[in-house]
């Protein structure tokens, strides 16, 4: 077949990211690529893998954490079609729940899938049976072979799907089957169990595979959240009431011993406290406190959850959530830390993966081949130790921005910070008054992200009490989705002119969800490291990786953070034709601990005095 590497190959590192995915995929090696923003990652990556995959009937999973990114792949691989006159076949998917015809709006996710296995072992979805009746219909190989005969975005296929009264999710699993490109979320692949029954339905052998990951310094911290679970006061509390209502009385009892043991465990603490609990200190208590062992309690408390299933049109049962809770407590000591917490609305006992290479190593050992790619996914080596690839299938790649140099101003801005040591409002006013001067330099809209909303609504306080020659735009923790969009549309409307100064948060929606296309801002500004005192998690995030790779402290607290903080000034420079500055405003970020981390292209300088720099930087742009 023709080649379909002389696709659009745009100025900087895409010829050399390009070819290197295409030796890793033909090498069945796992390339971490550092890709900056502009540099086309999506076809870069898709091309050499789609010619190696269709040549040698493999699949390509692109695995995305959030369903926006879907849409590009679809897009991608339809140019790559029209382009090169290929027929490559997808599918994309997303989570089942988010594709039902029912309305499920108020079920999450445990419970939709009880709802979802009792309508179709009860055969009452209809939707279900006028997929497969017996063998699959008429009505859905039609629909089949619509979508694989069309990329098509998963809107259009639920669309479609619900026209005919099918279901979207069994549609799309019976299309994947032969599909060359199946594109899904994280957890597809990285949940255990999911991914089992996942791939087990496509007939997909991870071997047969190779995985795309896309945002790929979204994966550790998302694979440990997956492998982590919780327990809590009122999740016990509704147990219980299950159990009396079932005429359950001692294993009442033993839920109400439960709670008061989680509450024994958080007497000395204060509200926001937290302290470790060994995995048999909990067993222990439990067996005392209810007469009874360990295992029966899981035996029962299972039991009833199955009983409570099988009420008519109930989808939850709490004693299942407590049974899988207790069940998962027992697990692993290694690559796992047991925390209780207190707070405000009870008392949450967590059992917490440190180690997301518990998953991923399993999933990158198997897989044929991968591709990690990301625009802040330094340094490398720590994404390629902490996620388990392989020493001798690796291999890492740098690659340079396609943006004109002269387009970025990057400033790193001493004189100020906030360690926490130094917090003061003394230092909340610096920082006011070097923002104030930094925006009467710039032109357009300013974004400014902080590392934690107190330490934002503390400088805006300080903003406010002197003439800003800009609108003060200010997210607030409890915003909805619908008032942060809003807070997006109002700062397009200030483009022009003067325009308007965001505040968010680093690591927030408002620095990490959204783009600002169409040289939308001027310039992000970086308030200070998102560093917080650790808290158990963290400490014990880092006294892990301390044994396993020397670099406690690194991986588990500092680059974490840089990389939140890179993120948000990436928010910047989304085009070619974008011009902006970057501006990072701590002291701390010309430590060689933490400079080692920014990125080359970005140039960036020391000064205490922006001022200069601002106003030479943006009169040039005319």
């Amino acid at each position: 077949m023709p080649s379909l590497f002389p696709y659009a190959i745009v100025r900087g590192g895409q010829e050399d990211f390009l070819h290197d995915v295409e030796d890793a995929v033909k090498s069945r090696q796992l390339l971490l690529a550092h890709a900056p923003t502009g540099i086309g990652k999506t076809v870069a990556s898709l091309a050499p893998a789609l010619e190696y995959a269709l040549e040698k009937q493999k699949t390509i999973l692109f695995l995305t954490p959030k369903h926006t990114q879907h849409t590009i792949v679809i897009d991608t691989l339809a140019s790559i079609n029209l382009r090169h006159k290929v027929n490559a076949t997808a599918v994309d998917i997303i989570g089942k729940r988010w594709m039902c015809q029912h309305n499920v709006e108020d079920l999450d996710s445990r419970e939709f899938n009880e709802f979802c296995r009792s309508k179709k072992k009860d055969e009452t979805c209809a939707y279900y049976n006028n997929v497969r009746k017996g063998r699959l219909t008429d009505k859905a190989l039609e629909m089949i072979a619509q979508v694989r005969g069309a990329l098509m975005h998963n809107e259009e296929i639920v669309k479609r799907c619900s026209d005919k009264n099918l279901c979207p999710y069994e549609i799309c699993i019976e299309a994947g089957k032969k599909s060359n490109v199946i594109i899904c979320d994280y957890f597809h692949v990285f949940s255990p169990k999911i991914r089992e029954a996942f791939l087990g339905k496509l007939e997909k052998e991870l071997e047969d595979c190779i995985l795309i990951v896309d945002e790929a310094h979204n994966l550790p911290e998302r694979v440990r959240k997956l492998l982590s679970v919780n327990l809590g006061d009122y999740v016990l509390k509704m147990a219980a009431k299950e159990a009396a209502v079932l005429g359950r009385k001692n294993l009442e009892s033993d839920l109400e011993d439960i709670a008061r043991i989680l509450k024994k465990f958080a007497r000395k603490l204060g509200e926001g406290d937290e302290r470790f609990v060994a995995k048999d200190e909990l067993a222990s208590a439990i067996k005392e406190a209810t007469k009874t062992s360990y295992d029966d309690i899981l035996a029962s408390l299972d039991a009833l959850g199955d009983e409570v299933l099988k009420i008519p049109n109930r989808y939850r049962s709490y004693a299942r959530i407590v049974y899988n809770f207790l069940d998962s407590w027992t697990g692993e000591d290694i690559g796992y830390a047991r925390i209780l917490r207190k707070t405000d609305k009870g008392v949450i006992l967590s059992y917490k993966c440190l180690d997301p290479a518990v998953s991923c190593k399993p999933v990158f050992d198997a897989a044929h081949s991968a591709v990690l790619m990301s625009g802040t996914l330094l340094p490398l080596a720590m994404y390629a130790e902490v996620l388990g690839l392989d020493k001798k299938r690796r291999r890492e790649g740098s690659y340079a921005s396609p943006f004109p140099p002269e387009n970025k101003l990057g400033l790193i801005v001493t004189g100020m910070t906030t360690k926490y040591a130094k917090r003061s409002d003394l230092m909340y006013r610096k920082y006011a008054e070097a923002i104030r001067h930094a925006a009467s330099y710039i032109p357009g809209n300013i974004a400014v992200f902080h590392p934690a909303y107190h330490i934002m609504n503390a400088i805006g306080r300080e903003l406010v009490k002197h003439p800003l020659n800009k609108p003060l735009l200010m997210e607030r923790k409890e915003m909805t989705k619908g008032e942060r969009k809003e807070l997006y549309s109002r700062l397009i409307r200030m483009k022009d002119g003067s325009g308007g100064m965001l505040m968010g948060v680093q690591a927030g929606s408002l620095s990490e969800g959204v783009d600002y296309p169409d040289n939308m801002l001027s310039a992000v500004l970086i308030i200070g490291l998102p560093l917080e005192r650790p808290d158990l998690e963290t400490q014990a995030l880092i006294d892990y990786y301390d044994v396993k790779f020397q670099r406690g402290w690194d991986y588990g607290y500092t680059y974490p953070a840089m990389n939140r903080a890179l993120q948000a000034a990436g928010r910047c420079i989304r085009s070619g034709t974008d011009k902006g500055a970057i501006l990072l405003m701590d002291e701390r970020y010309r430590w060689a601990n933490y400079r080692k981390c920014l990125p080359d292209d970005y140039g960036f300088r020391v000064t205490e005095n922006p001022q200069e720099q601002l106003e030479k930087f943006f009169n040039s742009r005319n």
